[in-house]
């Protein structure tokens, strides 16, 4: 028996509801993914609505991430690259920081696999070819509110903030898969193939709270102060509507090689059900001051508690508790517009370290990862802008119990975007 992968994705995707890809901005994947207790006043931080209020301009975001992967049983390696644009992002400010909102679109999961396996036949020198293959994957469109609920400050800055937050999302996409077999002629089998579809879609919701004060208090404007800040953020279970369609038929092939469809054997239209997603929970805890920022963060969602309405939408392989510890750390030597660039660049560092949602061969997956990189101020001081630049570093699976390692590095690009400080946009104009 011989096995082979072609394509450019994990053969991991071709369970659960495929690979979870990381959504959240450049600037907090280059922290280890940090997001429950993290703001940024030109970032929109997804993860914890809470933090909407904290931005200070209204800011767009895109990024990207060139992954190139390595992947081995022990015994064969192969590479593999893939470019994915990492989402779209709008933050608004409103009420001198008292409220913000963020809009924007994401990707959530992708699935893209091609496996090739071929076994020789007893009693014949044929060989049958089976071919797996899968596309597709979720992606969510996001409208989000923070509120700032409670707030006390002197004038060092000194006191504590109390900010709470929601996302409504809209959930969609689409998982197709296709399974083969080719036999050789005159063995007596007809080549036969089943593809599937399953479109996924329906409203979501996610809440967050934040809770900002004092480690050290400043005492005269020379002073440095020291905050921390605290926050939790739960995405809530839901329940999404789903709609498959399968069909299996058998082919043979022309005398110049084309596919000839033969007969339909069995389909199924338009099937219909449910499929619910559990709670998902993230805590982290912040500290920091003008130059630097350290943080850590847990996260859990247990995935053997995804429920479905009828078993031909229960996703392929079995589902695991997953859990995440994420810590990442960032450091500008001077600040938004004294200094050079390099003085005015934020250098961020991170560790993410994850038991995946997967089980495969009775193995839970595991993936571990490294990040690093930095965000360089562009137009001189009259803007906020950045660009995000760094990498990822990490590993997944195992080539134990008959499994796949990936290594993967990716190259992480992104641009923060706003307005010059003397223009406000989205801000209602006074006429004298």
């Amino acid at each position: 028996m011989a096995q082979g992968q072609q394509g450019s994705g994990s053969p991991y995707s071709g369970y659960g509801l495929g690979e979870f890809v990381g959504s959240t901005p450049i600037a907090q994947t280059l922290m280890g993914g940090l997001g429950a207790a993290a703001v940024d006043p030109v970032s929109t931080v997804f993860a914890n609505p809470a933090s909407y209020p904290a931005l200070h301009r209204t800011t767009f975001e895109t990024g990207l991430g060139v992954r190139t992967s390595q992947l081995s049983n022990g015994t064969t390696e192969r590479l593999g690259r893939r470019t994915e644009i990492m989402g779209l992002s709008l933050g608004l400010p409103f009420g001198k920081g008292r409220w913000g909102v963020a809009l924007g679109v994401r990707p959530v999961s992708r699935v893209n696999y091609s496996l090739t396996e071929t076994e020789s036949i007893p009693g014949s020198s044929g060989v049958s070819t089976f071919t797996y293959t899968g596309d597709g994957g979720l992606n969510q469109a996001i409208l989000g509110m923070g509120l700032v609920v409670s707030q006390q400050r002197d004038s060092l800055a000194n006191g504590h903030r109390l900010s709470i937050g929601a996302n409504v999302g809209y959930l969609f996409g689409r998982i197709e898969t296709g399974r083969s077999a080719v036999f050789p002629s005159g063995q007596g089998f007809y080549a036969s193939r089943i593809t599937s579809t399953t479109l996924l879609r329906d409203p979501t919701a996610d809440l967050g709270l934040q809770f900002q004060g004092d480690l050290r208090k400043r005492r005269t404007k020379d002073d440095e102060g020291l905050y921390f800040l605290a926050g939790v953020a739960a995405e809530l279970p839901v329940s999404i509507r789903a709609e498959r369609n399968e069909v299996a038929n058998t082919f043979g092939f022309s005398s110049s090689g084309l596919e000839v469809p033969l007969d339909t054997s069995y389909s199924v239209s338009n099937l219909t059900g449910r499929v619910d997603l559990p709670l998902g929970l993230r805590a982290g805890f912040t500290v920091f001051n003008e130059r630097w920022t350290v943080g850590a963060e847990y996260g859990q969602r247990d995935w053997t508690t995804l429920g479905v309405s009828d078993a031909r939408f229960q996703p392929v392989g079995q589902l695991a508790n997953s859990t995440s510890l994420r810590a990442g750390a960032s450091y500008r030597p001077s600040n938004e517009v004294i200094g050079s660039i390099w003085k005015r660049t934020v250098y961020r560092a991170g560790l993410q370290l994850t038991n995946d949602y997967l089980k495969v061969g009775a193995t839970q997956l595991q993936d571990r990862c490294i990040t690093a990189g930095l965000s360089l101020p562009l137009m001189a001081t009259t803007t906020r802008s950045r660009l995000n630049i760094g990498g990822a570093f990490g590993e997944r699976g195992t080539v134990e119990n008959g499994l796949i390692r990936e290594r993967y590095f990716t190259l992480l690009l992104g641009i923060t975007i706003t307005p010059d400080v003397r223009e406000g946009w989205f801000r209602k104009r006074r006429i004298d």
